[in-house]
């Protein structure tokens, strides 16, 4: 068998396979503020960890869930918590 044959099976078989794979319906994510009706606060340290890596980094809304309106809150207050010393700005 030569090698161009070789080829177009592999890629028939992975066409194939892509198109029986069922398509997972991805569940929204549901803000945490809006769906408990509160805001972030700088105080609440644990929450704050939360939207910060493990390397000291602000998540995305992406994967931390929240609203455009709550992620920019997140973010100041996250801030506002670093000057004051209640979070680091780098983890050691």
């Amino acid at each position: 068998m030569r090698k161009k044959d070789r080829d177009n099976k592999r890629e028939s078989k992975k066409r194939e396979s892509k198109e029986e794979r069922p398509q997972r319906k991805r569940r929204k994510k549901v803000c945490i503020f809006c769906a408990e009706k509160f805001m972030p606060d700088y105080k609440k340290i644990d929450l704050m960890k939360r939207f910060v890596s493990d390397r000291g980094k602000i998540l995305t809304m992406r994967s931390s869930g929240c609203c455009a309106s709550h992620q920019r809150a997140v973010a100041g207050e996250i801030k506002k918590a670093r000057q004051l010393g209640f979070l680091p700005y780098t983890v050691d």
